[in-house]
């Protein structure tokens, strides 16, 4: 009789449907990757306000690294009626056990993966591929084979860990006899700074640098400007927020690689509301947003901030 169900009406009957997302507070890092993820579940919550959905923001502070702590997931679990939750993908050791107590509670992780969380699915960007196709251009532009330093994020974060296995995969099947200085960082940007700071002074023959998080991006920027190298060495940063987009216009940085974190948010907040009404389960509880690589021609799409 092609009959069907009116989702809003029903939800209407069923009442207010809580749901949370727990990310990095915000701060002088976050603002550069984490806001846009916390923009992009706030835009989708409110383009089905008609459903009635409350969305419960409980950030938590990173301080040594931005992975989700057990505090922040004992939270979550004192929170009443919440339907599901949006969560960070890197979550400490004891963060995942107290996340599988709540199960079966709805979860989907972004920016990364915890596949022993018990997660619906989680969504991010094309990492690995990000992290090849900077080693392609890294090798494009370097004026011949050399060190290469690598801000390389956090190794205790699938996504880093993927983009730095993406550029060491590249560089190894050219082969290219490139050298890499790797960098690994949490919260500790100072020291990074010092770090990029003596590895560009006493590295010889280094021909390149690229960074795979927005907060690495920031400190070679610096850095790259305090010992003169700017302009002068190829570097690559990560992400699209308003100094990066400087920093590549200016000459500092060559490409950008974009995660598109915005869209990361949206789509992890619309994949939770799907299981939550629908009870659909995704095509693949992976879920890649797409990711492009930005280059000075096509920076002026970026300037106001994408949203698709």
């Amino acid at each position: 009789m092609d009959y069907h169900c009116n989702a809003v009406a029903s939800s209407l009957k069923r009442g207010e449907t809580r749901i949370a997302a727990v990310l990095p507070a915000r701060d002088a890092g976050s603002t550069m990757f984490y806001e846009p993820i916390w923009e992009g579940i706030r835009d989708y919550c409110e383009s089905v306000r008609d459903f009635q959905i409350h969305l419960t923001e409980l950030p938590y502070q990173s301080l040594g690294t931005v992975s989700v702590p057990s505090q922040a997931v004992e939270r979550l679990r004192s929170e009443q009626k919440l339907a599901g939750a949006v969560m960070l993908g890197a979550l400490m050791p004891e963060a995942k056990e107290v996340l599988r107590e709540l199960l079966p509670l709805p979860i989907v992780l972004v920016n990364g993966d915890a596949l022993e969380s018990g997660r619906i699915c989680c969504v991010q960007a094309e990492n690995y591929l990000l992290g090849r196709t900077m080693g392609e251009l890294l090798l494009l532009r370097m004026q011949k084979p050399g060190g290469i330093l690598v801000c390389a994020g956090d190794r205790s974060t699938s996504a880093d860990r993927e983009a730095v296995d993406g550029l060491e995969d590249y560089l190894a099947g050219v082969p290219s006899g490139c050298e890499l200085h790797k960098i690994y960082h949490q919260n500790d940007l100072e020291g990074l700074y010092q770090r990029l700071i003596d590895t560009l002074l006493h590295t010889p023959d280094l021909q390149g640098c690229c960074s795979m998080t927005a907060r690495g991006s920031l400190q070679l920027a610096k850095a790259l400007k305090a010992t003169g190298l700017a302009g002068n060495l190829c570097a690559i940063g990560s992400d699209a927020f308003p100094e990066n987009i400087r920093n590549l216009k200016n000459g500092i940085f060559q490409n950008l690689m974009f995660k598109n974190p915005y869209r990361q948010g949206w789509v992890a907040a619309e994949q939770l509301f799907k299981h939550i009404f629908s009870r659909s389960t995704p095509e693949s509880d992976v879920i890649r947003v797409k990711s492009e690589a930005i280059f000075r021609s096509s920076v002026q799409m970026y300037e106001s901030g994408r949203r698709d």
